[in-house]
């Protein structure tokens, strides 16, 4: 016994002398490495200890190369730059150099400045347009006048600053600006005076430099004998009073992209030369009676008005298309005029008032050859014949033969009055995947016309049925009866009631 407690004291004996002087060393190397540290912090301090140290690179502005100084400058706004200058003394001439020039109301007179149109006081829209002027001559004075990419200017101006605008389209000019930008337009009303836009100050060389032009509120009239922008891609004219606008676009052989919108004195746009490069093309808000032009690379047209008498020659390649037929007595230009100008279209979204139905449908030779997607906005005028107008709808499935999603957004009488279907004859459409009818509101017309897509669409997969639609703000009546009328007639189990 006395022997067992022995060996067991001696064993705990052993362990803890054992722990005591790990213990030990662990502190002692706690101790040492506090003492290091302390060590090293006071050679720093003292400057013994010998660390590679680095200093701030300071940067010369005036020794960067020009294009380093451009590609800083072109990522920021000329306030910007205006500001970088104050904080540092290397790029106090920093701004000089800015490629990118906008002149509006806030970067020529601040922030809290309104712009000149906005105020009823003709001493204030005065006083403030001088200002205006005033500052964007300050600023140009002293700009480097090279290597200018973008010169815009927005503010209300009118042909009595002539003088003053003139000399910035001159700088511009000058600078070898790629883009230019004039909106004069006025928030307050509409010019009487506008401004007239220098064609006379362009020639063959200084013009080529030229690639996309923006005007608005301003008069152009280039003379018969102009030269053209060689290298313009780009032409946008938006309130434009216009003259002889076919033998500028003719001498713009690279146009690519071509928008005008509300020219009303615009009545014919004839362009004889073929333009082989332009891709896009809108036309909007202008009165336009006849239009005839060559352009066999178009992929994108947007227009309204009348389609009678819209000649595109070789435009074969036209993918999308948005047309606004705002004064159509029936369907009839939909369903025959559309497929005689855009044949080849696939995507297609077309805005129509409608007043009457029509009197018989006479297929037209031309369809639909590729139309895959239609959005149809349509808003039928309240009558008894609407239900008729609604439900002769049924013929585009004749005209687009290869159409795969519709959508229908419908505004028309809640008429319940039964329809004449005994002339009517099913036929099958093998394409149609989707079909979506917003304003739904239990019309007969509507009823008939879905009936008749649930018949005949062979490998439909879904229709939704939406009775707000634009105006509606409870679907009520039109959920009921699309419950109670179409549901039954879902075989397929494809309907989708919101």
């Amino acid at each position: 016994m006395e022997d067992n407690v022995l060996v067991s004291s001696k064993i705990h004996g052993r362990s803890k002398s054992t722990t005591a002087k790990r213990n030990c060393i662990i502190c002692g190397q706690r101790i040492s490495k506090r003492r290091r540290t302390q060590h090293n912090f006071q050679k720093i301090s003292r400057g013994q200890l010998n660390l590679q140290r680095t200093r701030p690179c300071l940067l010369n502005f005036q020794s960067l190369p020009k294009d380093i100084v451009l590609r800083v400058m072109s990522k920021l706004t000329l306030k910007e730059v205006a500001q970088l200058s104050v904080v540092s003394t290397n790029w106090r001439q920093a701004w000089t150099f800015h490629p990118n020039l906008y002149f509006g109301i806030k970067t020529a007179l601040g922030n809290n400045a309104k712009r000149k149109g906005t105020s009823s006081d003709l001493n204030c829209r005065i006083s403030s347009g001088n200002k205006f002027i005033k500052r964007v001559d300050a600023i140009l004075e002293k700009h480097c006048g090279t290597m200018v990419n973008k010169f815009a200017v927005k503010f209300g101006l009118s042909n009595e600053h002539a003088n003053h605008v003139n000399g910035w389209v001159a700088f511009a000019i000058a600078s070898k600006a790629r883009v230019i930008i004039l909106d004069f337009s006025p928030d307050w009303k509409s010019h009487e005076n506008n401004y007239d836009f220098p064609c006379h100050i362009f020639d063959k060389h200084n013009g080529s430099y030229l690639e996309a032009l923006r005007l608005d509120s301003v008069t152009l009239n280039p003379p018969l004998d102009f030269c053209g922008f060689a290298n313009l891609k780009l032409l946008a004219l938006d309130n434009v009073r216009l003259q002889h606008l076919e033998q500028l676009i003719s001498k713009c052989h690279v146009l690519e992209w071509l928008s005008i919108q509300s020219c009303n004195q615009l009545h014919n746009l004839h362009v004889s030369e073929p333009l082989c490069r332009l891709q896009y093309l809108s036309i909007q808000g202008c009165h336009l009676q006849r239009m005839e032009l060559h352009a066999p690379n178009l992929t994108t047209f947007e227009y309204d008005g009348s389609l009678a008498l819209v000649t595109l020659n070789e435009c074969s390649n036209i993918k999308a298309s948005t047309i606004r037929l705002f004064d159509e007595k029936t369907l009839q230009n939909i369903l025959t005029g559309i497929p005689s100008v855009l044949p080849h279209v696939e995507t297609l979204y077309v805005e129509v008032h409608v007043k009457t139905q029509m009197s018989g449908f006479t297929q037209s030779p031309l369809k639909f050859t590729q139309l895959k997607c239609l959005t149809l906005e349509i808003t039928f005028e309240r009558g008894s014949f609407d239900r008729n107008s609604v439900f002769q709808l049924t013929n585009l499935f004749v005209a687009a033969p290869f159409l795969e999603d519709l959508y229908l957004d419908m505004y028309c009488s809640l008429n319940r009055c039964p329809l004449d279907l005994d002339d009517i004859v099913d036929q099958p459409h093998y394409h149609l995947k989707m079909v979506c009818i917003f304003g739904f509101c239990g019309n007969t017309g509507q009823v008939e016309l879905a009936k008749c897509i649930l018949r005949n669409a062979l490998i439909l997969e879904q229709m939704i049925i939406d009775p707000k639609g634009r105006y509606r703000l409870d679907g009520y009546f039109g959920r009921q009866e699309a419950d109670k009328k179409l549901v039954p007639e879902d075989i397929d189990g494809v309907l989708t009631i919101l």
